[in-house]
């Protein structure tokens, strides 16, 4: 049986009793003041989330929405007040973060990573070798769900999507990541993949190219002109004959073979 949730109720809190802290996330003074101009017009639609903290607030979702509020010259937020330990407040903080369209790929891969921090921190018996420290425990370790089945499940994301967006996060030296950040590449899996495969050098050397030069999109382009190697001939009629006839199976191949034999049996008549 299912058991209801409580009703969370909304109550009005003035901002300058909310800490907003630091945010996994920047806020992007562009996106607030979009906000702001609808909250002008229409008031805050969304409350956001706060926990308490002696006599103030610590923010756990809402940034833009609290910048926005400030821009808009509104005084107090609409917020839900949630129980929760610094570890959880941090999960529903990267949870609604993933949730958002406009996250870019390496956003996605940051989050997610942290995610992945947080929510072993808080079960730390789903790690690989991970702290067991009763029997009990050990016997109960298969009902909870490991990092990669709960955020699929949690997120509506694949997990195979959530496994290849940490190793993303973790294969990308922290630096490169901060330097490439806002720049096309951030926003491409694929070339982050191809990113994530170099050593941190080449990283290093890629991420500057990307900074300096906005005109090649392609990690494997940028490697060969640092590497200063010559750019590869496109491919004869011959070599995508070659490719296509390993591609094919068997039964295509025969019937090729058919279609050249009476050409060949003529070439050898003459």
């Amino acid at each position: 049986m299912t058991v209801p949730q409580p009703l969370l109720s909304v109550v009005s809190i003035p901002l300058t009793e909310i800490d907003v802290g630091d945010r996994l996330r920047g806020i992007d003074d562009d996106a607030a003041a979009v906000i702001a101009a609808s909250m002008q017009e229409q008031g805050q639609r969304t409350p956001i989330e706060v926990r308490k903290s002696g006599k103030r607030y610590l923010l756990i979702a809402g940034a833009h929405r609290m910048r926005a509020l400030a821009m808009a010259g509104i005084e107090t937020a609409f917020a839900v007040v949630v129980k929760a330990s610094d570890l959880q407040a941090k999960l529903l903080e990267i949870d609604e973060n993933i949730c958002r369209r406009e996250l870019n790929e390496l956003d996605k891969a940051t989050f997610l990573a942290k995610r992945k921090e947080v929510y072993e921190a808080l079960h730390p018996e789903t790690k690989h070798g991970g702290d067991r420290k009763s029997d009990q425990v050990d016997s109960l370790v298969h009902l909870i769900p490991s990092f990669t089945e709960a955020t699929a499940q949690k997120l509506g994301l694949d997990a195979r999507s959530v496994r290849r967006s940490v190793h993303r996060y973790t294969s990308i030296v922290p630096d490169v990541r901060e330097k490439i950040a806002g720049t096309w590449l951030a926003n491409v899996g694929a070339q982050l993949d191809a990113l994530s495969r170099e050593t941190p050098d080449y990283q290093r050397q890629i991420a500057d190219f990307v900074v300096q030069w906005s005109g090649v999109k392609s990690v494997s382009e940028i490697l060969r002109q640092i590497r200063h190697q010559p750019k590869k001939a496109p491919p004869t009629t011959y070599d995508k004959l070659v490719a296509l006839w390993n591609k094919a199976d068997q039964a295509t191949k025969l019937r090729f073979h058919d279609f050249l034999s009476p050409a060949l049996e003529l070439e050898d008549a003459a």
